[in-house]
C-alpha cells in the first residue's frame, strides 16, 4: 500500500445504517449490479447533494459581476437574444 493510499484510508470514517435483513439483501443486490461495493453504491446517491466547490470560471464570472461587468438584462428575452437564441424558438 503506497503513503498516499494509506493516509486517505485514514481520513475515512464509518457510518452505519440501519435496514431490515431483506433491504440489505436488497441493497448489496443493487451494489453487485453496478459494480460498486455498498459505500460506493450509497455514496452514488448523495452525492448529488453535496455542496461543490466552484471552477475557477465561475469563480471568474462572479468576481466579474460583482464589480459591475457582464451583461445586463431586460428580460428573459433580451437574455436569449444576447445569448443567440430567438427566443421565439422556445414557443
Amino acid at each position: 500500500m503506497s503513503t498516499h493510499a494509506h493516509h486517505a484510508y485514514h481520513d475515512k470514517v464509518k457510518v452505519t445504517i440501519e435496514c431490515t435483513k431483506d433491504e440489505r439483501v436488497y441493497i448489496k443486490m443493487l451494489a453487485a449490479k453496478a459494480h460498486v461495493n455498498l459505500s460506493e453504491l450509497i455514496l452514488s446517491y448523495l452525492r448529488i447533494d453535496f455542496p461543490r466547490k466552484p471552477n475557477k470560471e465561475t469563480l471568474e464570472a462572479h468576481q466579474e459581476a460583482i464589480s459591475g461587468g457582464g451583461i445586463e438584462c431586460r428580460d428573459l428575452d433580451d437574455f436569449l437574444e444576447q445569448m443567440g437564441v430567438n427566443p421565439r424558438a422556445l414557443d
